[in-house]
């Protein structure tokens, strides 16, 4: 009796007890969301107004390529938008042949004017009219060279597409930024974490059925999350399926790769 006790307390000492092992499952926290930062363009990096640790919000500014090349395009396809001259020519054109047409229309009604000088007016004013409506395109091409002149110029700041904080730079200001090797950033997002755990597929049924779950952390912190994923299929070499308990960090008291478990 006397030595199976001592077995007993031995596994208990070194952690290998079936009971003990089978009483919790352990996991982890990860973030909810991670990034790898890219810019689709090319081009040395002016300003980089972040640095590790940095809590950033959605649409933030993180860093700006050298965009002095841009800015004169969206300067050039600006005056040329504002530029009305042609336009005003076509217009005036267009008026004073109409009035043209109208007068010989009313003059052969007359008899002080010939049919073929009304042919001749009709074609004038449909050559005006042709050269007008060209200019009404003309501008809006010119509007749509100006939004794509401030399109490439707005893609050369590099935002944050949600709250994060910045886990890694990997580029600093003078650095240029090619296709083979655009990351500028990692961002993860904790606000909220999840708690990832590999639960024998015996057990998955039980934690469909929970509402609420409470995951345990060592320090003694326990938080209620809700269920986020369960995995496609069961690992065969350990009957278990990988199932993510999503949790609020909202006050940040977890910090991402903190051992936890679940009491089963």
């Amino acid at each position: 009796m006397l030595n199976r006790i001592a077995k007993l307390a031995l596994l208990l000492v070194l952690g290998t007890c079936p009971a003990v092992a089978s009483a919790q499952i352990n996991g982890f926290t990860e973030p909810f969301r991670k990034v790898e930062l890219a810019s689709d363009e090319a081009g040395s990096i002016a300003k980089l107004r972040v640095e590790e640790g940095s809590l950033v919000e959605a649409g933030q500014i993180l860093a700006e390529l050298d965009d002095r090349v841009q800015r004169l395009q969206v300067e050039s396809a600006r005056h040329l938008v504002n530029s009305t001259s042609a336009m005003e020519a076509a217009s005036r054109t267009l008026e004073k042949r109409s009035l043209i047409a109208r007068r010989i229309r009313d003059l052969i009604n007359t008899g002080h004017a010939t049919e073929s000088e009304s042919i001749r007016a009709e074609l004038e004013e449909s050559i005006a009219r042709a050269k007008y409506v060209a200019a009404e395109e003309e501008a809006i091409g010119r509007e749509i060279d100006l939004r794509r002149a401030q399109l490439m110029l707005e893609r050369r700041a590099i935002r944050a597409p949600f709250d994060a904080v910045v886990a890694k730079v990997y580029r600093q200001e003078g650095e240029f930024l090619s296709p083979l090797h655009p990351e500028v950033v990692s961002l993860i997002q904790v606000d909220r974490l999840l708690a990832v755990f590999n639960v024998p597929s015996n057990e998955i049924k039980d934690l469909r059925e929970q509402s609420k779950i409470t995951v345990f952390f060592n320090s003694g912190l326990d938080v209620i999350g809700e269920l986020h994923s369960i995995g496609v299929q069961t690992d065969a070499e350990s009957g278990t399926v990988a199932v993510k308990i999503l949790l609020d960090n909202a006050e940040g008291k977890l910090r991402s790769g903190e051992q936890c478990y679940l009491d089963r």
